[in-house]
């Protein structure tokens, strides 16, 4: 008898919602509540993972520090010696060697050029005395 009004009762508050209904509200709630649980675990992961970056700023800031070219000591010794003689500074003498190390190449780049047409018009020249007009 206890199960008849207990199945009585679950009859009597279900009959007004549509068992269709319930099903949707409940695939409904599933696959939001995933979605939900979901987006939550994604924000708290980024800002997990923020707070790592911002705790390891310093390492970053050695990295960005390090020279882009590392050179010998004893060329660091000799520009160090130099720069005391000169009164410049090592950054002005490498800028100075490195320019004009870079003219010298672009002269001679200059030079083959000149020498290429140069040698160019040479065979046009004899290509055109040596055919018949």
């Amino acid at each position: 008898m206890s199960e008849d009004p207990s199945a009585g009762g679950e009859q009597k508050k279900q009959s007004w919602i549509p068992k269709d209904f319930l099903k949707e509200v409940k695939s409904f709630a599933n696959t939001e509540g995933k979605q939900m649980v979901g987006f939550v675990r994604d924000k708290f992961r980024e800002a997990m993972d923020e707070d790592e970056q911002d705790e390891e700023p310093t390492p970053d800031k050695e990295v960005k520090k390090r020279p882009i070219v590392v050179l010998d000591p004893e060329v660091l010794d000799a520009l160090k010696s130099a720069a005391k003689v000169t009164g410049k500074s090592v950054a002005e003498l490498i800028r100075e060697c490195v320019t004009r190390s870079l003219e010298e190449v672009i002269q001679e780049e200059d030079a083959k050029k000149k020498e290429a047409i140069s040698k160019l018009k040479l065979l046009k020249k004899e290509g055109d005395s040596s055919s018949p007009r």
